[in-house]
């Protein structure tokens, strides 16, 4: 007798290439999508952090984590906030990653707490779309020709060098030294895209 083979015909393979195909296509839409949402979410927390700075200082007349009174308008907040210097520029001196720094980095997010401007709890940094940690500072603290102008601080862990430079080209000029978006290294090193950003970044609100 003989024996029947069965298998694939090349119909059959063709649809299941297409069909994956198509699945590739959908996922890799989807993650650009969301890629596309972060920079987006993360220059909306740039406007957000700067109407909460603008909203404080119409309030208290001073600069958060600069005021020099903070101690005096949150009596009843554990800890007790620690009076700025009142210089008009918030110094950054290190991170506020373990929640128990009082620089007046870590102060001003405290205040802005305190104040009901920003959510959150603590002297701990914020937290980015793209899972950095964030602060704010005077601009010229961390990159080089941008004063005192205060920024908001992105640590470049958690910010890549496609992160950067979407961001950058998206809402500034695209280049890393100049624009309202600045960063410490010379270039995005676009040809390893998702690698951390050769040097930490600033946006100035």
């Amino acid at each position: 007798m003989k024996s029947r083979q069965s298998g694939f015909t090349l119909v059959e393979i063709a649809i299941v290439l297409v069909i994956i195909g198509l699945l590739l296509g959908g996922v890799l839409k989807g993650q650009e999508l969301i890629f596309n949402s972060k920079v987006k979410a993360t220059f909306n927390l740039s406007r957000e952090m700067s109407a909460a700075i603008n909203s404080y200082i119409d309030r208290y007349g001073q600069l958060p984590g600069d005021d020099t009174q903070a101690a005096t308008r949150f009596p009843a907040a554990n800890p007790l906030p620690v009076n700025g210097n009142g210089d008009g520029n918030i110094p950054y001196n290190g991170g506020c990653t373990n929640g128990t720094n009082t620089f007046e980095q870590c102060e001003a997010l405290y205040e802005l707490r305190l104040a009901g401007f920003i959510s959150g709890s603590g002297l701990t940094s914020l937290r980015t779309p793209f899972g950095g940690q964030s602060e704010l500072a005077g601009g010229g603290y961390v990159v080089a020709n941008m004063g005192n102008t205060t920024a908001l601080f992105f640590n470049n862990l958690g910010l890549t060098n496609k992160a950067a430079s979407a961001i950058d080209t998206s809402f500034d000029d695209g280049l890393p030294t100049t624009g309202s978006f600045r960063c410490n290294t010379a270039t995005y090193n676009l040809s390893t895209p998702d690698t951390n950003v050769g040097g930490n970044c600033v946006m100035s609100l």
